[in-house]
Formats: structure tokens, C-alpha cells, sequence
């Protein structure tokens, strides 16, 4: 799933889009930059290939790609768990958000958070989440999840296996995080079991867990299908982000995601560094029949329409 530069595409682009096949993409702020833009990009790239999944981080508060007037405001998820009915609060946010994404031909939203975090959360976190209460932050990730099936879009949630606690930002390093606690779990069981469509693994390193960061665990990705029993799509986060490129490049983040167990990988940076990166990928795909053979595996087997 990849980022389509903001601006029109050249026509190189597009012959680098038709060539790879791409029908994954992600979209932000500069993307909106005022409806007609939208509409005439969103035909160019429609004309180029069939249309997969588009998503778009729109959670409300901190993280908003579209605003108004192309959008209407939504409240931060920690304003929303805070109101006296929150579960109310959270459906109607939920529900707003989803038909309005619709009518743009927006299909997924990598929302909601459910990580546990709460004011004091450090910047990248903070106002995203639902709060610090394992048990409301489940019953509110299950009510967003809900409101979405009920539009009729796929939501995702984020990001697994949970960042609370930790204070360095995954956007520029790797964090650490000593071990597993069965309370960051609890809202991502709760969604595992409300039919979550797709969740979102995060850039960490849980050593007493696996020598790997959970991006590129295979032992993450065994716990979270076999242990969890998650049967829709599992995606990276953003592997531009520092914490994905600790010591490895683009090309081989993309392959050790894969190899992990991810079936969409995020690439959300450079457009002519992405485009090379899943060149590569491309190209160890056609000269390994075993990752071929993953490949149609996972294709086969997800419940959303890669």
C-alpha cells in the first residue's frame, strides 16, 4: 500500500503504476487540498488500475487528513471516551466519519487506536487513543468497528501489540518495551472477536517476546493469528518510519515484512523510493517459486479484497 505523490502523475508514474499493479493506496492532507483536486486525481488513478483498497488516517483530534470544509470536524477518540455516554459518542463519531469517507470513495480507515495511553501520553500518542481502562477502550474499539460494518467500510485497528507506555516515538527509533502485559492486549482480543477487519502492527522491540521487532517477528505474526485467532489483514505500519529502519533498508524492510507474515506492507514516504522498493520486491517474488506459492497463499485466504 503505497502513497501516490501530491500532486498529478506524470506519465512515467503511470506507467510505473500500470506496470506493478498497484491498487493499494494510502492518502493525506495534501491529497485534500480542496475537492476538485481530489475529484480529478481520484478519476486518474481509478483509470490506471482497479480500484483496491484506499485508505486514509482519519481518527479524529491529533490525526486528521481531511478537514473541513471537505470534511466535517471530528473530535479527538480521548474527547469522545471522556463524554458522559461514550459508547454514544464513539458510534455517532464513528458513523459520521465513515459516510463521509464513502462519499469521497474512500474505503478504509486505519482507525481506531487501541493502544492504552491516556493525558500524559508522550506527543505521538497523546489525544489519540481512548484511553488508559483496558475494558473502555475494548468496548469502544468494538462500538468504532461496528459503526464502520454498519457503512460498510473496512476499519483497522492500531497498533499491535500496544504502545502504551513506551516513550520513544516509533516515527524516529525503535522502541523497547520489556515484555508483553495482557492489559495492552485486551482491547486487540476484544476486536479480534468483534470480526476486526484488518489490524496494524507497530515498530517495536519486545525483547523478552522475540529477538525481532514486531514488524519483522514471525513469532508476532504466528501469536496473533494463532493465539488471537485475527483472520483478516495484517499491515505494517509506515516503513519509512525510524523505528522500521533500524539498520535496514527500504528494499529488505519490505521483504522481512512479508516474510514476517504481513500481507500489506506501508510505504508511505518517497513515491520513487517506494516504487523501487517494490520493484525489488517484484523481482524476488518472480525468482522464488516458495514466495510465490505465500504470496497466492495469503491472497486466498484474507477476508479483504486483495
Amino acid at each position: 500500500m503505497i502513497a501516490p505523490p501530491r500532486r498529478p502523475l506524470t506519465p512515467e508514474e503511470k506507467d510505473k503504476i500500470r506496470s506493478l499493479g498497484l491498487r493499494h493506496f494510502i492518502f493525506f492532507k495534501e491529497h485534500f487540498s480542496d475537492r476538485a483536486f481530489w475529484e480529478n486525481f481520484k478519476k486518474e488513478l481509478q483509470a490506471l488500475s482497479p480500484p483496491g483498497l484506499w485508505a486514509v488516517d482519519q481518527e479524529g483530534g491529533p490525526v486528521t487528513r481531511i478537514t473541513p470544509p471537505l470534511f466535517p470536524a471530528l473530535k479527538a477518540p480521548l474527547s469522545l471516551a471522556r463524554e458522559e455516554e461514550p459508547e454514544q459518542a464513539v458510534r455517532e463519531a464513528a458513523l459520521l466519519c465513515a459516510r463521509n469517507l464513502k462519499k469521497l470513495g474512500l474505503n478504509f480507515n486505519l482507525a481506531p487506536v487501541l493502544d492504552l495511553a491516556g493525558e500524559g501520553a508522550p506527543p505521538f500518542l497523546r489525544g489519540r487513543t481512548f484511553g488508559e481502562d483496558p475494558s473502555l477502550t475494548a468496548r469502544l474499539g468494538v462500538t468504532y468497528l461496528k459503526a464502520f460494518k454498519q457503512v460498510g467500510l473496512y476499519c483497522c485497528g492500531k497498533h499491535f501489540p500496544g504502545l502504551g507506555g513506551v516513550e520513544v516515538d516509533p516515527h524516529l527509533r525503535l522502541p523497547v518495551k520489556e515484555r508483553l502485559d495482557e492489559r495492552d492486549l485486551i482491547p486487540f482480543k476484544a476486536a479480534v472477536m468483534a470480526g476486526l477487519p484488518a489490524m496494524m502492527t507497530t515498530h517495536l522491540l519486545v525483547p523478552s517476546f522475540s529477538a525481532d521487532p514486531v514488524t519483522y517477528s514471525p513469532k508476532f505474526l504466528r501469536f496473533l493469528r494463532e493465539e488471537l485467532g485475527f483472520r483478516g489483514v495484517v499491515l505494517t505500519d509506515d516503513l519509512f518510519m525510524g523505528g522500521a529502519l533500524a539498520g535496514i533498508d527500504l528494499e529488505e524492510a519490505v521483504l522481512k515484512a512479508f516474510l514476517a507474515g504481513h500481507d500489506l506492507m506501508l510505504l508511505c514516504g518517497d513515491f520513487t523510493k517506494s516504487l523501487a522498493a517494490l520493484a525489488a520486491f517484484c523481482e524476488e517474488v518472480q525468482q522464488s517459486p516458495a514466495l510465490r506459492e505465500e504470496m497466492l497463499a495469503r491472497l486466498s485466504s484474507r477476508l479483504l479484497p486483495l
